[in-house]
C-alpha cells in the first residue's frame, strides 16, 4: 500500500512537470510565430497550447484517479485517466483541422514567410524539451501503468516529431523554397491525425472494457498450471486506469475441502499478481467430478490424496513411499481412519482403497497400507524437570545416532500408556526435506528400540 501511494505521488509529480514544460513551449512558440508570421510555428504554438490543455487535463485526471474506491465508485476512479486520454485526442483532431485549413489557405493565396534564425532556434529548443519530457513521462507511465501519462507522453512525442517537420519546412524556406513552411504545417497535421487515431482507439477500448490482448490466454495458462485445478471455465478481464481486474471461475475436484479450495484461490491470486503493477483478482471455485483422464495427468501421490478424500472414513494419507522396480511399482503409506471402526471395517475400506489405486496404473503391483486412527486426547503430566538424567540420556542418544546434529530441547510427557518425548534438534539448513525426515525417523527408531518405556517420539528438526 505504501509503495502504491509513493507511485501515485510520482505520477502526479510527472504530470505537474509536464504542465510546466507545455506552458514554457506554448509561450515561446506563440511569441516567435507571431513575430515571424510562420504558419508552421503558429501551428506548433497551437499544438503546444492544446498540449498544455491536455497536460492540465492529465494532471487533474491522475489526481482524481489516485483516490481510493468509495461507495459510489467501488472499482476506483481509474477510468478518469482513460476518459482524459480520449478528450486529449479530440483536442488534437480540432488542432489538425485548423492547421490543414490555414496551410491550404496560405498555399492557395501564396502567403509565404521570410526565413528567420529565430524560427529555427525555437524549433530546436522545442525538440530538445519535448524529447526530455516525453522520455520522462513514458518511463513513469510504464512503471506505474498510467494511461493518462502515456497519452501525455504520446502528445509530446508527436509534438517533437511535428517540430522536426516544421524545422525541415523552415530550412526549405531558407534555401529558397517558401512553400516549405505550409507544407511543414500539413506534415504536422498528418502526424497528429495518425497518432491521435491510435490513441483514440486505445482510449475507447479501455472505456468500453475491451479485454487487453493476450491477458485472458495468460490467465488460463497460469491457472491450468496450478495443482488442484481441473479447468478454467470462465475468465473476464478489464482495465480501469492503472488497475487490472480479473474475474476467474475454476473447477476443482468435488472432494476438495473448503480450506484446500481457499489455498487454491490464494495460489491463483499470487500467480496472477505479475500481470500488471496493480491487479485485483476475484476467484470463484466450483466443484466438478474428476474424469478418468484427469487422474492420469496427476502424480501418484496426488491420486492417493483424491481417492482418500472420496472415502468419508479416511481422514488422511501420509508417509507415502513409492518404490519402482523395473516395470513394477510398490506403494506403502499410512492411512489415518476414524476411531469408531472395527478392524474388519477398516480392512474392508483399505482393500477397496487399494483396488482403486491399482486401476489407474497397471504397473502398481503391491499396495501396503498401515492403518492408524485419528488423534486421541489423553491426559499427560510434564515430568521434564524431574527427569534431568533421562533428558541427558536422550540427547546423547540423538547425537550419537546422527552426527553433526545438536539436541537443543527435550520435553518428557508421562501418560497412562508410557512416556512421550518431544525432541527439538538443529542441523545444517541446506539439507533436503527428505533428509530431514529420514533423520527424524532414525532418531525415533533408535529411541524406541533402546528405551522400552517410551511409547511415542516426536522429532522437530530446525536449521542451524
Amino acid at each position: 500500500m505504501e509503495t502504491d501511494k509513493r507511485g501515485r505521488k510520482t505520477v502526479k509529480r510527472a504530470a505537474a512537470l509536464s504542465v510546466l514544460a507545455a506552458l514554457i513551449l506554448t509561450l515561446l512558440k506563440t511569441v516567435i510565430g507571431v513575430l515571424t508570421n510562420s504558419i508552421g510555428i503558429i501551428s506548433e504554438a497551437l499544438h503546444s497550447g492544446l498540449d498544455l490543455l491536455a497536460a492540465a487535463i492529465t494532471f487533474a485526471a491522475v489526481r482524481s484517479a489516485s483516490k481510493e474506491p468509495d461507495i459510489e465508485h467501488q472499482y476506483g476512479h481509474g477510468k478518469i485517466e482513460n476518459f482524459s486520454a480520449l478528450v486529449e485526442t479530440i483536442l488534437l483532431w480540432i488542432t489538425s483541422a485548423w492547421i490543414i485549413y490555414e496551410a491550404l489557405r496560405r498555399i492557395l493565396g501564396e502567403e509565404f514567410i521570410e526565413p528567420t534564425i529565430w524560427g529555427i532556434a525555437v524549433m530546436l529548443t522545442s525538440i530538445f524539451i519535448d524529447y526530455e519530457r516525453s522520455r520522462m513521462l513514458y518511463r513513469t507511465a510504464h512503471k506505474y501503468n498510467s494511461q493518462a501519462l502515456e497519452a501525455d507522453a504520446l502528445h509530446f512525442s508527436t509534438d517533437m516529431l511535428s517540430s522536426v517537420v516544421v524545422l525541415l519546412g523552415l530550412t526549405l524556406v531558407s534555401l529558397g523554397f517558401p512553400i516549405g513552411d505550409p507544407l511543414g504545417a500539413l506534415g504536422v497535421s498528418i502526424v497528429i491525425l495518425f497518432v491521435s487515431y491510435n490513441l483514440a482507439k486505445r482510449s475507447f477500448n479501455f472505456l468500453v472494457d475491451r479485454a487487453p490482448e493476450g491477458v485472458k490466454e495468460k490467465v488460463i495458462q497460469t491457472c491450468s498450471s496450478i495443482p488442484g485445478i481441473l479447468s478454467c471455465s470462465r475468465v473476464r478481464v478489464r482495465t480501469s486506469g492503472p488497475d487490472l481486474f480479473v474475474d476467474v471461475i475454476v473447477n476443482v475436484d468435488e472432494t476438495v475441502t473448503t480450506g484446500e479450495a481457499h489455498s487454491i484461490t490464494e495460489s491463483i491470486e499470487s500467480a496472477l499478481a505479475g500481470l500488471a503493477p496493480r491487479v485485483d483478482v476475484v476467484v470463484h471455485v466450483e466443484p466438478a467430478k474428476m474424469e478418468p483422464d484427469e487422474y492420469i495427468k496427476m502424480s501418484l501421490y496426488e491420486q492417493l490424496q483424491v481417492l482418500a478424500r472420496r472415502e468419508p472414513k479416511i481422514r488422511s494419507v501420509h508417509n507415502v513411499r513409492i518404490f519402482t522396480f523395473k516395470k513394477q511399482i510398490e506403494v506403502a503409506a499410512d492411512i489415518e481412519m476414524s476411531v469408531d471402526l472395527t478392524l474388519k471395517q477398516a480392512h474392508r475400506i483399505s482393500d477397496q482403497f487399494e483396488n482403486e489405486i491399482k486401476k489407474f496404473d497397471p504397473r502398481i503391483n503391491t499396495v501396503l497400507l498401515h492403518l492408524e486412527t485419528t488423534a486421541i486426547e489423553s491426559e499427560a503430566v510434564d515430568i521434564t524437570n524431574e527427569s534431568e538424567a533421562f533428558v541427558n540420556q536422550i540427547c546423547k542418544l540423538v547425537e550419537k545416532t546422527i552426527p553433526n546434529i545438536s539436541c537443543s530441547n527435550v520435553t518428557v510427557r508421562e501418560e497412562e500408556t508410557g512416556v512421550s518425548l518431544l525432541i527439538q534438534c538443529s542441523t545444517d539448513g541446506a539439507i533436503s526435506l527428505t533428509e530431514s525426515h529420514e533423520i527424524s525417523d532414525a532418531i525415533e527408531k533408535t529411541i524406541m528400540e533402546s528405551i522400552s518405556k517410551v511409547t511415542h517420539v516426536f522429532v522437530h528438526v530446525e536449521p542451524l
